[in-house]
């Protein structure tokens, strides 16, 4: 089997600079090395020591992402976001991105579906959705589909008014089956329960289009709004509803639309005592917790904590003093993790004492966050925790329950002060943080860490002290890697994951390429899976013939690197037959086992010294 080509740098090739450029890979799965029996053998880091001298190598392969999220990481693509109001006028989310977050469902018998999205002669975008189907109640529900979370519950005072409003207009269907078309304030109670309508407006359903708004006084506690078509039990119905952006709002009156998210807010951030841990250094203040008298083991390996769960037992793992944090006072928790063996989740939470109970809250009211992904991951609390009588925090905890599992830590920071860092994320223009739990960057001036939480939704944790800053729908978040990294060399391979989109894969590579500096990239050829139907197989083809044309030199055909070490064993064979990489060096399907990442990385770097960088 010809696996050995090019592992050995050729030296004429070779540029002798003291310090060689570093080089940075951005991709998915076969970049982050899916498949490799160990993260020493992806492809970046064989690749590293295929130079004299080795060069430094940047991992930044993260499994799953398409193209576009790739090139949000990199810099390529903009990521535009927009923080969550303290305080919005319109309590209808994301009238914006109109019908963005859309999905096709059924509700009483009736199928609601999004046919079309536009915008009138204004710009307000609007969203076309049919409902058919054969109704098995008196009415179906189509608003929570609309707005997502419009079937939100708002605290409501006895006695206050609400407004609603919005503009519906009939394109297509027949009127046959369909009572009335109304937009109705809801009353709900404690659990979110239906108890009553306070306010209902029908729209006429001529054709034309019409305004409507309905305002009532609330009496229960919680109040939502949504739209409803009522219509005739065992009836087929078929109707599309061209629907724009509605008001939800405190008063009796309608006023002026205003879109949402609006402008929120990146709060202050002057901490008053900071902790950082960082196991090259000292481990003073930690402690294996002693749970029911026995106390899991508690190491330093490579400059990071080891914690475990060695007996599958409750409330095992490590635990840091720290000073006293008072009642109400918010506690920042920021570390490294990763999972070193087993599955489960850590707790993380502060403690009245070491060993002690739990005397922190999060925002959702629990005292712990649990996590179980690893990364760098960005924690906020307020001390104290009336459930558990405890109010002063002076320890903080990170622990497993019910399964055998270990993990690390490193760079732990803890700070406490009378600033919250962390705000929630409204809208992110690209889902950049699938298969990852964080991305370092910037908001206007304001640092920090863009998280998401065990619920998914996104935060902004700031990590720099400094004033509130306003921040505009659409402000741009800039990852630290695309300027800390847009001068080294890069090594795209980007598309596996959004082929079938050649245009958009071949635009968000070359958006890439643009932002690296002087030009320095090479692009991946994408790999074909073995799950691949023929018109997949047929779109990569046509995608990597595009690539190769697009940037000649700079493209490297890692396929036909794999097809050239193939062996002749008649599976290979089949395989090379088929187009698809051989067997011997995939792992499954797709991803390469360590035989396979060797030949990519040679692929790699003989074409980059072929460039002389």
């Amino acid at each position: 089997m010809l696996i050995g080509f090019g592992l050995a740098a050729d030296s004429s090739l070779c540029p002798h600079y003291p310090h060689p450029t570093p080089i940075a890979a951005f991709g998915d799965s076969l970049t982050e090395g899916a498949g490799a029996s160990a993260p020493s053998h992806s492809f970046p880091a064989l690749a590293a020591n295929l130079f004299h001298p080795p060069r430094t190598l940047i991992n930044r392969g993260i499994g799953g992402q398409t193209s576009t999220q790739i090139a949000a990481r990199q810099g390529g693509r903009e990521l535009l976001i927009a923080i969550k109001e303290s305080n919005p006028k319109n309590l209808f989310p994301r009238t914006r991105d109109w019908m963005q977050s859309f999905e096709t469902g059924i509700v009483n018998g009736l199928t609601h579906e999004l046919v079309d999205v536009g915008s009138d002669d204004a710009g307000l975008p609007y969203g076309d959705v049919r409902i058919y189907g054969t109704a098995n109640a008196g009415f179906t529900d189509f608003g929570r589909q609309i707005y997502g979370a419009i079937a939100t519950n708002h605290a409501a005072a006895s006695g206050s008014a609400w407004t609603v409003s919005g503009d519906i207009q009939k394109i297509g269907g027949a009127l046959a089956g369909i009572s009335s078309l109304r937009l109705a304030l809801v009353q709900a109670d404690d659990l979110g329960g239906y108890l009553n309508e306070i306010a209902t407006v029908a729209f006429e359903l001529d054709g034309a289009r019409h305004s409507a708004s309905a305002t009532g006084v609330a009496v229960h506690p919680y109040i939502r709004s949504t739209h409803l078509l009522d219509v005739i039990p065992g009836n087929a119905v078929d109707i599309t509803l061209r629907v724009f952006p509605g008001q939800f709002e405190a008063g009796s009156a309608v006023t002026e639309l205003v879109l949402t998210p609006g402008t929120g807010e990146i709060p202050a951030y002057r901490p008053e005592a900071v902790l950082i841990h960082r196991f090259d250094e000292t481990v003073a203040g930690w402690s294996s917790r002693n749970q029911d008298g026995h106390a899991a083991p508690l190491t330093v390996q490579a400059g990071k904590l080891i914690a475990a769960n060695d007996d599958g037992g409750a409330l095992r793992g490590c635990e840091l003093e720290i000073a006293p944090v008072p009642q109400g006072k918010t506690i920042r928790v920021a570390f490294d993790l990763e999972f070193l063996s087993g599955a489960g989740q850590i707790q993380i939470g502060g403690l009245q004492a070491a060993g002690g109970s739990w005397a922190t809250t999060t925002r959702e009211g629990d005292p712990t966050w649990p996590i179980s992904t690893a990364g760098h991951h960005e924690l906020v609390f307020t001390s104290g925790n009336a459930a558990f009588g405890n109010t002063n925090c002076t320890a903080i905890a990170f622990l497993a329950s019910g399964s055998l599992l270990s993990w690390s830590l490193d760079n732990v920071l803890v700070s406490s002060g009378d600033d919250d860092p962390q705000v929630e994320i409204a809208h992110a223009s690209i889902d950049a943080l699938n298969g990852t739990s964080s991305i370092v960057g910037t908001i206007l001036e304001a640092s920090g860490v863009i998280t998401k939480g065990s619920n998914g939704q996104l935060y902004f944790t700031r990590t720099g002290e400094g004033e509130a800053i306003a921040v505009a729908y659409g402000s741009a978040f800039t990852p630290d890697d695309a300027m800390a990294l847009r001068r080294d060399v890069q090594w795209i391979w980007a598309g596996r994951n959004n082929a079938a989109d050649r245009q958009v894969v071949l635009s968000d590579i070359a958006a890439m390429a643009l932002a690296v500096a002087g030009n320095r990239c090479l692009v991946g050829s994408v790999l074909p899976s073995a799950a691949d139907g023929p018109d997949i197989r047929q779109a990569i083809a046509d995608l990597n013939a595009d690539l190769a044309v697009r940037y000649g030199a700079r493209y490297v055909d890692l396929h036909a690197a794999l097809v050239a070490a193939a062996n002749a064993t008649t599976g290979d064979q089949a395989d090379i037959a088929t187009g698809l990489v051989p067997r011997s060096l995939r792992s499954d399907g797709l991803h390469l086992n360590d035989v396979g990442y060797a030949v990519v990385a040679a692929a790699w770097a003989d074409a980059t010294l072929a460039m002389r960088w």
